[in-house]
């Protein structure tokens, strides 16, 4: 793992967020918040998330965020050290590959199963969903906006696995979306896209046009340019401010 970056003292942009946290906040929004900002990618791997530093954020006790963080740890987002707090998780090289063997068998069977329920009539809105997201995606590049054009690609994989009617796959998927974005962030720059331009629309033409075995190799292929875009060999880490990353 690669040494964790220390805190900075709060921004005004973080001085500016704090009265905003401080509505009453559960375990859930802690959660959800650190999640956020992992798939958007603004929380790099390797931050130390303090509890003491959280709990002031959120205006709750470290009881509250010490139990975010133990969910947190479960879903493998954060590194739990003994004697010396929670991490944002550094995948390995060989962990960011299995992120993306696990999803090459996962997702050309959410394809297939999707296009299966278009052709039976049990998903008639499907396409017309993926092409609206697409078009936010591509909308997001446009304008530059990389934190709204990242959590688009995520949701593109997670709303296919959910429109395939598997509750189990759309479960994965939500669970393997941070996982993927955390080896992005570690093993590629962080200016890079998360998914080549124009390929999630091809998908939806080859689904659309119920092209299984097409649709299929197409995820493949998707998948593998993502893999090959991580520089396995390297790791990116940088210096962040939590009030930022989960206020800004």
């Amino acid at each position: 793992m690669a040494t964790p970056s220390k805190s900075k003292p709060k921004s005004a942009a973080a001085a500016k967020a704090l009265p905003a946290a401080r509505s009453v906040a559960s375990q859930a929004d802690i959660h959800q918040s650190v999640y956020d900002a992992i798939v958007e990618h603004r929380l790099l791997p390797g931050t130390k998330l303090s509890e003491e530093r959280v709990a002031e954020l959120f205006a709750v006790s470290r009881t509250q965020v010490r139990g975010a963080l133990q969910r947190l740890a479960t879903e493998q987002l954060v590194t739990l050290i003994p004697n010396r707090g929670a991490f944002v998780t550094t995948p390995s090289a060989e962990e960011a590959h299995d992120v993306l063997a696990v999803r090459r068998t996962l997702e050309p069977a959410a394809v297939e199963r999707l296009i299966e329920r278009i052709a039976a009539g049990k998903a008639p809105t499907a396409v017309k969903q993926l092409r609206a997201l697409v078009k936010r995606e591509q909308q997001a590049h446009v304008r530059g906006d990389r934190r709204q054009s990242v959590r688009l690609s995520g949701d593109f994989h997670v709303l296919l696995a959910e429109l395939s009617g598997s509750s189990i796959l759309a479960r994965l998927m939500r669970e393997l979306t941070p996982l993927t974005c955390l080896a992005i962030l570690t093993f590629e720059a962080p200016t890079a896209v998360a998914c080549p331009n124009d390929e999630h629309a091809l998908l939806i033409d080859a689904i659309e046009a119920g092209d299984v075995a097409g649709a299929s190799a197409m995820m493949v292929e998707h998948l593998n340019h993502i893999e090959n875009a991580l520089k396995l060999d390297a790791q990116t880490v940088a210096e962040v401010d939590l009030a930022d990353v989960l206020f800004g």
